[in-house]
């Protein structure tokens, strides 16, 4: 019994101080939007994939078996354990999957030394996320391989390329089909190295307003 209301307490406080960073990083993070795996090689996916799959077990096995860890390390267990071992685990986690996105962009980086930026608009709510996002680039879903996700926007090679546009409404907290497409729209842009390129809805006119920004493309 006493186990498992130590366990509902662990949760209990995860889940509050989960709670706390997501509204601290919403409401005040310097970024409006963060890398996605979409634009990632498949071998990069995988590492993500397996490290979210190894902290999961980790923190099964730390809750699941905290009576043998306190027998092992009496001097060094309490009640609170368990809990720093999930905080513990879940920040070299965000660690692995920042460096994994972070290699991947050096590989597109040296593979692309000539590129442009898009900075997507998203607007981050407190129950809602409105943004724009790229469907295709060229053709290819998501861009993958022509362009590479970062934070507020992705990277693009230089040159002209055909872009279909996504205005979306992301429900946070909807439990099913949490994402809307508004509407969409092709567009033909001419990539200039070291160009910004900053891309807003205008959901008035169902429509995307892109300005260029002839400065150095931020690294």
């Amino acid at each position: 019994m006493g186990t498992i209301i130590q366990s509902l307490f662990i949760v209990s406080a995860a889940f509050i101080l989960l709670a706390v960073v997501y509204f601290l990083v919403s409401h005040f993070s310097p970024f409006h939007s963060y890398p996605s795996i979409v634009t990632l090689r498949p071998k990069a996916i995988v590492a993500i994939l397996g490290g979210t799959f190894f902290a999961v077990a980790v923190m099964f096995l730390g809750i699941a078996y905290d009576h043998e860890l306190w027998q092992l390390f009496p001097n060094h267990f309490s009640i609170y354990t368990p809990l720093h071992i999930c905080w513990v685990v879940l920040i070299l986690l965000t660690g692995w999957i920042y460096l994994v996105f972070r290699f991947e962009k050096r590989v597109w980086l040296r593979r692309n030394p000539k590129f442009g930026r898009l900075l997507l608009q998203a607007v981050n709510r407190t129950m809602q996320i409105e943004g724009v996002r790229i469907a295709d680039v060229d053709g290819i879903t998501y861009g993958q391989g022509v362009s590479f996700s970062w934070f507020d926007g992705r990277y693009l090679a230089v040159g002209k390329h055909k872009i279909t546009l996504e205005f979306y409404i992301y429900k946070k907290f909807r439990r099913y089909v949490p994402m809307t497409l508004v509407y969409s729209k092709n567009f033909t842009i001419e990539v200039l190295p070291g160009a910004v390129y900053h891309v807003e809805a205008r959901p008035e006119h169902r429509d995307f307003r892109i300005t260029r920004d002839m400065q150095a493309a931020h690294r």
